[in-house]
């Protein structure tokens, strides 16, 4: 019988018998970290053990076995074909998704140089004639760079082949485009119903058994970013004692501030203290999530829902998650939006509606005013509108 045992990370394969009355072990490292990995080793191994194909206590070992495969992999007469397979059968610690574009990708290889093409006659330009399609997006360009670039360094490094060939080839730069980050507050409203109706539906079938899972955080939270454009860590660090609210009045329409202030523990992107104001389409759900929160005077303005008080802060990475999947669950909004993008479309809301560029580098904290320029991507109805009554 065999088992087997991890040990620093790795896992060994530990094998038992006994001779001559007396009980024995040996161990091998099987010098993998992937348990599904071992675990098909461990399979493999002990039904050999069992049928005597191997003795462990006679000389044999998990590298002997390793040499011997790595012997019948000689690239030499390898077709394609058969070493797409072989990558394929090894990629077993992948999810189904990541295999499917491993082999969408080799198959498309496949059609370009043909199935029975030896992959030691495959050259560099080979992959650069397949990548690097005129026609094809350079973020697509990319994917196909990455997809390939695995599979040729697992060739090389199951000494297939005597190199890998994608390794001096570079992903083309994709470029960055902020119109496909950011969302309107039309959109933003979208996002909104996309996550009472997820709630609502979640409620119907009483899978909501806990406050924490509801996220209640998110309207306010989101809302708070895209009218102040936080930073995401900036919104989590973001506590009581630094949110001042006003009553507005006829005379003043005032209805407070946000002060985004460094600590030791914590400090901004440009190191510049600011001062934003809070805008009428932020205050009412601000001023409401202050009361449901008890009007506290100090702590975290959005702890962690699952957090034990006030001070304990939220995981920026959840944030993004969360925004993510309500940005998808909208109609008519598309994936494209991040989470950094709401501090985008503040910077251009703000632009669009005539604020000088001054101020809203003041609001966003920004060290150059270059930086805000970047936001003056106004449509063809902005500019309209800015011309009229000028003539």
């Amino acid at each position: 019988m065999a088992s087997l045992r991890k040990r620093s990370g790795t896992y060994y394969i530990r094998f038992f018998t006994t001779i001559n009355g007396k009980r024995k072990r040996k161990a091998f490292s099987l010098g993998t970290k992937i348990k599904r990995e071992a675990e098909k080793m461990l399979i493999d191994y002990e039904d050999k053990f069992q049928r005597g194909v191997i003795d462990p206590f006679n000389g044999w070992s998990p590298k002997m076995e390793a040499d011997k495969k790595r012997e019948s992999l000689s690239g030499k007469h390898m077709s394609l074909q058969k070493a797409s397979n072989l990558f394929l059968e090894e990629r077993n610690h992948v999810t189904q998704k990541t295999l499917d574009n491993y082999e969408r990708h080799l198959d498309m290889l496949m059609e370009q140089v043909g199935q029975t093409m030896p992959v030691t006659q495959i050259t560099e330009q080979d992959i650069r004639d397949f990548c690097f399609k005129p026609d094809l997006a350079a973020a697509t360009q990319a994917s196909y760079l990455t997809h390939l670039n695995v599979f040729f360094k697992w060739l090389h490094e199951k000494k297939i082949l005597p190199k890998n060939l994608t390794k001096n080839l570079k992903k083309p730069k994709v470029p960055k485009k902020i119109s496909q980050k950011i969302v309107t507050r039309e959109q933003l409203d979208m996002i909104f119903e996309a996550f009472d109706e997820y709630y609502e539906e979640l409620d119907k079938i009483k899978a909501v058994t806990k406050p924490e899972q509801r996220r209640l955080w998110f309207k306010p939270m989101i809302n708070t970013i895209f009218y102040c454009g936080l930073r995401a860590k900036e919104a989590v660090n973001l506590k009581w004692a630094d949110v001042t609210f006003k009553k507005p009045t006829k005379k003043s329409k005032e209805y407070g501030v946000i002060r985004i202030t460094n600590s030791d523990k914590n400090t901004t992107k440009s190191k510049l203290e600011r001062v934003i104001p809070i805008r009428k389409g932020l205050y009412e759900s601000l001023k409401q999530w202050y009361k449901d929160q008890g009007e506290p005077t100090d702590g975290y303005v959005f702890p962690s829902a699952s957090g034990i008080d006030q001070w304990s802060k939220m995981d920026t990475l959840a944030l993004s998650k969360s925004y993510k999947k309500f940005v998808k669950e909208a109609d008519d909004v598309p994936n494209t939006p991040n989470l950094h993008g709401l501090r985008h479309s503040c910077a251009t809301d703000l632009l669009a509606q005539g604020v000088s560029p001054v101020i809203v580098k003041k609001i966003l904290g920004h060290a150059s005013l270059d930086t805000t320029m970047i936001y003056e991507h106004l449509n063809v109805k902005n500019i309209t509108n800015a011309l009229k009554g000028i003539d």
